[in-house]
């Protein structure tokens, strides 16, 4: 078959579109899409050793890490050392992913117009068909995290928590569809009621933005000195935002992610 570069890069620039929007919703981060669509190309060039040997096997595994942590600084940005290696490793597994349906997929039917070399896919024709099969991967992708991924229910739990050496207590909800972050840290975020916890502007405050149906602002918070969930303690940095919370049943919300 001959492989026409152009084709190349356009068939690859979908697949890594699509890993990378995979991999934005596994890591639960709201990217720009000139990032994404900026990493999908700069991925693509990275297909270029299809017209390498099946000798240069120690060359080609370098490109990949090179490649996964250029594409990933790219899309995602540098948000402390953690959460970088954390997305370097979603990417790089959800390539695999990705990679492992193209081989199954190539094995089963044996498209004609279809070859994948040094684990490069490559489409002689029809792109079309390419993306409805890259997008029906996306999904199921999706759909196995979704099921297999630790799912805790949202549930009313006693909630303690200390600031400036001052405690505070009410009763708190885990909401599965929290995922607040401050946003230098990365630590998860606890929304208490006024009622219960007002920010001292003579406290060392963090601006928290968010995204609510009304739109973007934002929450003052500060960092707790510790944080207690049914009579368990957390041992993780948390943030203690005042935002008001309107039911009667609970004073705060809880991100989910503090007791995964």
């Amino acid at each position: 078959m001959i492989i026409y570069v152009d084709i190349l890069l356009f068939v690859n620039t979908i697949i890594n579109y699509a890993i990378l929007m995979t991999t934005e919703r596994l890591l639960k981060r709201n990217c720009r899409l000139y990032r994404i669509l900026s990493g999908a190309f700069i991925g693509s060039l990275f297909s270029l050793p299809v017209f390498f040997g099946p000798n240069n096997k120690g060359f080609l595994f370098l490109l990949r890490i090179l490649s996964s942590a250029l594409i990933t600084m790219i899309s995602f940005g540098w948000n402390g050392r953690f959460e970088y290696i954390k997305a370097i490793l979603c990417t790089v597994l959800t390539s695999v992913g990705y990679c492992g349906f193209f081989i199954l997929f190539y094995q089963i039917f044996k498209p004609p117009d279809m070859v994948i070399v040094n684990d490069v896919v490559y489409l002689q024709n029809d792109p079309l068909w390419l993306t409805v099969l890259t997008a029906v991967i996306y999904v199921i992708l999706l759909a196995v995290n979704k099921l297999f991924s630790e799912r805790i229910k949202s549930t009313v739990v006693s909630l303690q928590f200390s600031v400036m050496q001052k405690t505070y207590s009410c009763v708190g909800k885990i909401d599965t569809g929290c995922h607040l972050l401050e946003p230098f840290s990365s630590a998860p975020v606890i929304i208490a009621d006024p009622s219960v916890f007002t920010v001292d502007t003579q406290q060392p405050l963090r601006v928290i933005p968010y995204t609510a149906l009304s739109g973007k602002s934002y929450l003052n918070g500060v960092k707790a000195d510790s944080v207690i969930i049914n009579q368990q303690t957390v041992d993780k940095d948390i943030y203690i935002a005042s935002g008001k919370i309107d039911n009667p049943n609970y004073q705060a919300l809880i991100n989910s992610d503090i007791i995964r």
